[in-house]
């Protein structure tokens, strides 16, 4: 698996700076979470990583490589894979259709690459998606359509499905916004499975902070467009901006300012 690092990435719209100077690394088996306020800058990052949203100046790197003037597509063939709070499932097709229509778009993305590595015979992509329906435990799910599922069953299938494309790292925005407590737990062992058998560096943006604490090793604090922490993640959490922000408490009249890397 890869390691993306990304280094004073600046984006701008018109006159207003979005995000100013953002520095992070996302490590193989590491889930390192993206915490801020609404308009902090979030999703933007993982859209300027992505390849979505222009950016002003910075670096975007995959395992050392400079990706920073490819395109969305060409990123996306190169293992960054995105998910949306919007599932984007096709939602009269079942569960395991879905999948193999992912598991072929990363057949194709990482043909010439897997054969390369010394003729080592391709996966096929039927033979993908019976791994994926046993490890993400959706193997009696697999002939659902998924319009029949709960909202919990499709955000797992939403991962479930990204895992199918081949990613080398996972960009996931609020992949547990608005389920139930169960539910979460549910994305939140997915998640880990992503990590720990799969081996992805995965980049997390969520506002259940039940799940950043089960998942995240790492986590980044964004601020209007700039990081102002990182550290572990019990430790960011008890930060008094994070507190207000998630819990509605006010800081204290002396305003808390760690620097980046701060533990």
């Amino acid at each position: 698996m890869s390691q993306l690092e990304v280094r004073d990435l600046t984006v701008t719209i018109g006159a207003s700076t979005i995000l100013d100077g953002v520095s992070l690394t996302v490590p193989p088996a590491t889930v390192v979470g993206l915490l801020g306020a609404n308009g902090a800058g979030k999703s933007t990052t993982i859209d300027a990583v992505a390849g979505y949203q222009p950016t002003r100046s910075g670096s975007v790197r995959l395992n050392g490589r400079e990706i920073s003037r490819l395109s969305a597509s060409r990123r996306a063939r190169l293992g960054i894979t995105r998910t949306f709070q919007d599932y984007l499932l096709f939602e009269d097709l079942t569960v395991e259709e879905n999948l193999l229509s992912a598991a072929e778009i990363g057949l194709r993305k990482n043909l010439l690459r897997d054969l390369a590595r010394f003729g080592r015979p391709v996966d096929s992509a039927q033979h993908r998606v019976e791994n994926i329906l046993d490890g993400h435990n959706l193997t009696r799910y697999r002939r659902t359509p998924v319009e029949q599922l709960s909202l919990g069953w499709h955000a797992r299938v939403n991962l479930a499905r990204a895992a199918a494309q081949d990613p080398q790292v996972l960009l996931l925005d609020e992949p547990a916004a608005a389920l139930s407590l169960d539910a979460r737990r549910a994305v939140t062992d997915t998640i880990a499975t992503l990590r720990d058998h799969d081996g992805l560096g995965i980049l997390l943006i969520e506002h259940n902070l039940d799940v950043v604490r089960a998942v995240c090793d790492e986590v980044y604090l964004l601020d209007e467009g700039r990081l102002i922490a990182h550290g572990p993640t019990a430790d960011i959490l008890e930060l008094p901006q994070v507190r207000a922000v998630y819990f509605g408490e006010q800081p204290d009249d002396t305003e808390f300012a760690a620097p980046v890397g701060a533990a």
